[in-house]
């Protein structure tokens, strides 16, 4: 924190007045962002490593008594995919960790800009792949499961199901991504136009 108020006190003597004043507001605003993206991920990669574990645990001495070998592959398949994202969201709040709020405007505004660029690549092909796999090893799983219900509660509880999927996935989901991406978006547009300022 010293290091950081001592390189403050040296951009409020280099830069502009205009220019040093808003220093303080954009590092703050920056530090925010920062903060809400590590807790979203990291409580996102517990609550996964937890699911995976009591999915586990279900299996190994639930007592369940399946016939079908398939239903047992679900569960490992369900525990895998969750694994597997939450170890993505575990890498992804390293990346997001290594941004240094104590670099100078330019470097600030390109770690930012790489992990803006790293988070788009990642939600092209990651959130498709993961809301396919869960909802292939969940199709698997109900197959035994539900198989002596009746078809009025299969009506009612594929409605269900896919209801929660759809909103979830299109429209909780973008949610989310939209204001994380506004949250980076302003952050990068206050220290592109700081960086203009500088250098002018």
């Amino acid at each position: 924190m010293q290091e950081f108020d001592e390189l403050k006190h040296i951009w409020q003597q280099s830069a502009p007045a205009p220019v040093a004043n808003r220093l303080p507001d954009v590092n703050r605003a920056s530090s925010q962002t920062k903060k809400k993206l590590q807790n979203e991920l990291r409580n996102g990669a517990i609550c996964l490593y937890f699911t995976a574990i009591v999915i586990a645990a279900m299996a190994i001495w639930g007592n369940f008594n399946f016939e079908h070998w398939y239903t047992y592959g679900a569960m490992v398949l369900i525990c895998l995919i969750c694994l597997a994202q939450a170890t993505l969201m575990a890498y992804t709040y390293q990346k997001v960790k290594q941004i240094d709020e104590t670099a100078s405007p330019k470097q600030h505004l390109s770690q930012w800009e790489a992990y803006y660029a790293f988070r788009r690549g990642q939600l092209k092909w990651n959130g498709p792949v993961y809301f396919v796999m869960l909802n292939l090893a969940l199709g698997i799983y109900f197959i035994e499961v539900m198989a002596g219900a009746s078809e009025q509660f299969l009506i009612i509880f594929w409605t269900i199901y896919t209801a929660w999927m759809i909103f979830a996935y299109f429209i909780m989901g973008r949610r989310i991504l939209k204001r994380e991406k506004k949250r980076i978006e302003s952050i990068m547009n206050e220290l592109q136009h700081l960086e203009q300022q500088f250098a002018e």
